[in-house]
């Protein structure tokens, strides 16, 4: 797995997948994973992405194989974003089509705020703007972590996060969130508790597309609706389903629709 030097408190560690024809250009799909994931989550995503883009797929600071922040770290949706833009100057790509999904696209609307020159466009998959109207509790998940650790808080909120997938499917899930540390989810959770960037939404400038469920328990259509219609220049895709986790439960979809979308402009 590649890696690069982002700063002195930063290795990120990333793969780039290109199954395009090599005597073309293609452009650069960026994809954010979620809390207590890693770039593996979007293994379903490649095969429907890189015939015709290059697909870069970080670990995130604090997942995966890079590095792990001291214990008093400053969680943020700009750090997140800080450190994208970072890896994107080091592999020299000047802008990117961005995808995020659960915080993963909370970080993709920072960086196309704070970062607008290097977005081509966005697509957030049920990445909430806050979580102060969702039926989510992260003071509670906090709690939990730190009493029983990581793994039994994802066994025990992945019914929520998946729906009614297969035993196999959800116990694969359960093993790979399992294995975040348990300070960086801690560090996390704090944060997301009181996270808010509805304010910077009307400044997002790019095209962007919102994917949600219709009846998932991060948050209802309407609520959806409310913030993602204050991005001038977005849409939303609603697709039936209970979870809230739709670029786990609903790959092909997901990757259908931002195909589509980004072909549209």
């Amino acid at each position: 797995m590649p890696k690069v030097q982002i700063d002195d408190t930063l290795v990120m560690y990333y793969e780039l997948d290109d199954y395009t024809d090599p005597w073309t250009t293609p452009e650069t799909i960026l994809l954010v994973h979620g809390v207590a994931e890693t770039s593996r989550v979007w293994f379903a995503w490649v095969p429907r992405l890189a015939r015709r883009f290059r697909v870069l797929r970080p670990d995130l600071r604090g997942f995966g194989r890079t590095s792990l922040p001291p214990p008093d770290y400053q969680w943020s949706l700009a750090g997140f974003a800080k450190d994208l833009k970072g890896l994107l100057d080091r592999l020299q790509l000047p802008a990117v089509h961005l995808v995020g999904q659960r915080i993963g696209g909370s970080i993709a609307m920072q960086f196309a705020h704070d970062y607008p020159a290097a977005t081509k466009s966005l697509v957030v998959i049920n990445g909430p703007a806050t979580l102060a109207q969702s039926a989510l509790q992260p003071g509670a998940w906090l709690e939990q972590v730190q009493r029983d650790g990581v793994e039994a808080w994802a066994r025990s909120t992945m019914e929520k996060r998946l729906g009614e997938v297969s035993p196999a499917m959800r116990e694969w899930w359960i093993q790979e969130m399992g294995k975040t540390p348990r300070s960086v989810m801690e560090g996390i959770f704090r944060y997301v508790s009181t996270m808010d960037i509805t304010a910077i939404l009307p400044r997002i400038t790019v095209p962007t597309l919102v994917i949600t469920s219709d009846s998932g328990a991060l948050a209802a259509v309407e609520t959806v609706r409310a913030w993602q219609s204050r991005i001038p220049h977005s849409r939303l895709l609603v697709f039936p389903s209970s979870a809230y986790h739709l670029a786990a439960t609903m790959p092909d979809e997901c990757a259908d629709a931002t195909l589509r979308f980004i072909a549209r402009l």
